[in-house]
């Protein structure tokens, strides 16, 4: 794996001539044979780029050699790969579990000198859902009949993720058919994976990874056709409180959700709840046919706060077709709606700029300009008085957003010149600076606006190569349906809507007796009692770059992966019981470091004393104790100091020796006392900056 990085970061490779490596091999980029880098995210392309340019591989696909790393990619927003049709040699369109596989079998042709690159692309021109922008060929969707044949299994990232948990897909698509929704038409049909399949994967997984929480993916989780049947599973075979595995449903609608559902998810971190009710008023509910029932909503709130969740978020588009003022007046008329049933439940409201996407019914549709964004969002503040209740999607990241996606190949063109100026993180609204795309546009003499403009639907659209299999009829009978505010019903449920992607071939939803019936039996663990353990490891070689709470993580992963019962504190948000002594800063070696936890485990020492999780960072002792201890009191901590040599890299490894650092250099003895003074501190008082690139920093004592 690998991720763009911040600004700073770059700049100090840049400044070292170093390159990107990889977060688990920590191997340059440039060396891969192929690297896989996904288009999720129309605002990711500049992260795309700056992933390349640090990797050392040209940015563009027509100037890259024989020895440079294949480019592929995939994602929702590949059903329009022209705005990154510069800097990939291959786009898998569609479910990519045979077509990666089939890519990697004819690269491996390629790497063995058989074929030349340029015949690899041709190759792969013959990979069902593959586009190769060298050819701009025609490319059909590729689509997965029977998601139960396919499994992940998941490793233990080194670093903790911004989504640091099992994400586990329970099906695939949706045919709600919600008209400006680019998923809905990019992933359907509906395909569902067996509730035992479900199972049996989630238990793999867990024993692999020592992550204690899952996501329950889909577009639309409350769709499952078995979901009260998975959740009475789920319980059974997980539903221990002392177990500590918890479930999150990312995406329930509204009239999915009841009381056994919820009594569920509370056992896991509990947040906030989003609806989504996408317009004000069941009129333009109808124009984008989203069939929810507003009461049922306000039951469904009702449930939450009932159960103990203290806030909801409502989330709303503004700029669809139609919209009028009334529309927009009944977001607010909502909110209050709410407030007034349950005047205790925290309520927030959120809008977004609609985008018209490629695939959709609204793809000829136009994109509210910036000034009108601003309008509609001046009129909502004039009815939200209170502070903090009414938030926005930056409208020029909105903006930014339907240029790239309704693109060409000049936006390719765009999106290059933008990051060689130095846009960057373009979704992180930090980062996002608008002036930047202004000046690439006038630079290139392209008008932004031109691409947000209504569209002439006898006219060929930029990803008209791209079929996902929707007919194009289809699109334009919903199209015709949304300006007569009218609903188009679900197909699972209601009958074929001949939308033409499915052909009847693909069963969409599974049957109950298809379902094994569990005995639901709630396991218990056989010990109660509380034993607490002192830890001691060492943090050497490449561990000394993981901050305190990086290293704990990764101690409690393996107590998972072990299967070793962890006890919990109670309350709101349960956590391992832990206790950490000072933190070291990052950068600093250690060779004995204290911890101390409690399990509900006995002999813990025989089980993961001498353990090695990473390079340099080893379990060393292992000591029960009686009671909960303290952190240890020695006043004095020993550090050494070690000086480094000047245009020498000099490495340290795992198995570090005193012996063979003294070679190096003559070394310093500094006491610190406890809480007093930190070493880093120490240093800059000396008047040495930046003590870290000059010095390595040895903890002896614990």
């Amino acid at each position: 794996t690998c991720f763009a990085v911040a600004p700073d970061m770059e700049k100090e490779l840049k400044k070292r001539n170093f390159p990107l490596l990889s977060t688990n091999y920590q191997k340059p980029l440039y060396k891969f044979d192929l690297i896989g880098i996904s288009y999720a995210y129309e605002l990711s392309v500049t992260g795309i780029l700056n992933i390349l340019e640090l990797g050392k591989i040209p940015l563009k696909a027509e100037e890259r050699e024989e020895k440079h790393p294949l480019i592929f990619g995939g994602g929702p927003s590949c059903g329009n790969p022209e705005p990154v049709s510069l800097f990939y040699d291959v786009l898998l369109i569609g479910d990519g579990e045979e077509s990666v596989i089939e890519l990697l079998k004819i690269a491996e042709y390629w790497k063995k000198g058989e074929i030349t690159r340029e015949e690899l692309l041709k190759e792969c021109l013959k990979i069902e859902g593959a586009y190769v922008p060298l050819f701009k060929n025609y490319a059909k969707r590729r689509i997965i009949k029977d998601l139960n044949l396919y499994s992940f299994n998941f490793g233990t990232p080194i670093i903790q993720l911004s989504h640091d948990r099992i994400p586990f897909e329970i099906s695939r698509g949706c045919t709600r058919g919600c008209r400006f929704c680019q998923a809905s038409f990019y992933y359907r049909p509906v395909r569902e994976k067996k509730v035992s399949t479900i199972i049996e994967q989630i238990e793999k997984n867990l024993k692999l990874t020592g992550y204690n929480e899952v996501s329950l993916m889909s577009l639309s989780a409350g769709d499952y056709s078995c979901l009260n049947t998975l959740v009475k599973s789920l319980i059974a075979k997980f539903g221990s409180k002392e177990s500590g595995i918890s479930f999150s449903f990312p995406s329930l609608r509204v009239g999915s959700i009841n009381e056994e559902i919820l009594t569920f998810l509370k056992e896991g971190k509990k947040g906030g709840f989003t609806f989504a009710p996408e317009a004000g008023t069941e009129r333009l509910r109808k124009v984008i046919n989203k069939d929810i029932d507003i009461n049922q909503l306000l039951e469904d709130a009702k449930l939450l706060f009932k159960l103990g969740w203290k806030r909801i978020k409502l989330y709303f588009m503004i700029g669809l077709p139609t919209e009028t003022e009334e529309d927009l007046r009944g977001i607010y008329e909502l909110y209050k709606q709410i407030k007034k049933i349950l005047p205790k439940l925290e309520v927030s409201v959120s809008t977004s700029t609609f985008i018209p996407k490629p695939h959709t019914p609204f793809q000829w549709e136009r994109q509210i300009s910036l000034e009108e964004t601003y309008e509609k969002i001046k009129f909502l503040k004039s009815l939200f008085r209170k502070k903090g209740v009414y938030k926005y999607h930056t409208p020029e990241q909105s903006f930014l957003e339907g240029v790239i996606s309704r693109g060409d190949r000049k936006i390719a063109h765009l999106i290059l010149t933008a990051y060689r100026l130095g846009a960057r993180l373009d979704s992180w609204h930090e980062y996002f600076s608008f002036d930047i795309w202004k000046k690439a546009s006038e630079n290139l003499g392209i008008s932004l606006e031109d691409y947000l403009k209504e569209k002439n639907i006898n006219k060929p659209l930029p990803w008209e190569h791209i079929d996902l299999g929707i007919k194009k009829e289809f699109l334009l009978k919903e199209r015709e349906k949304a300006y007569k505010a009218e609903l188009t019903k679900d197909c699972r449920w209601y009958g074929c809507s001949k939308c033409g992607v499915c052909n009847k071939e693909i069963k969409n939803r599974l049957f109950k007796e298809e379902v094994p019936q569990e005995k639901i039996i709630l396991k218990t663990s056989q010990n109660n009692e509380e034993i607490w353990y002192e830890i001691y490891y060492s943090k050497l070689g490449k561990a000394v770059f993981f901050s305190q709470l990086e290293v704990v993580r990764l101690i409690l992963m393996i107590l998972s992966r072990l299967n070793i019962p962890l006890v919990y504190t109670a309350g709101f948000t349960p956590r391992p019981k832990v206790i950490l002594d000072n933190a070291l800063p990052v950068g600093v070696f250690s060779k004995k470091e204290w911890m101390a936890i409690a399990l509900k485990e006995k002999n813990l020492a025989s089980k993961i004393k001498g353990i090695k999780i990473y390079h340099g960072l080893k379990i060393l002792d292992v000591l029960e104790t009686t009671k909960k201890p303290d952190i240890p009191q020695n006043k004095n901590k020993i550090f050494k100091i070690f000086p480094k040599e000047k245009n020498k890299e000099y490495k340290l490894n795992s198995n570090l020796k005193e012996a063979e650092i003294i070679k190096f250099a003559n070394y310093y003895k500094i006491i610190l006392k406890k809480q007093n003074l930190s070493i880093l501190k120490f240093l800059k008082s000396l008047g040495i900056e930046n003590p870290l690139e000059k010095f390595f920093i040895l903890k002896v004592s614990a």
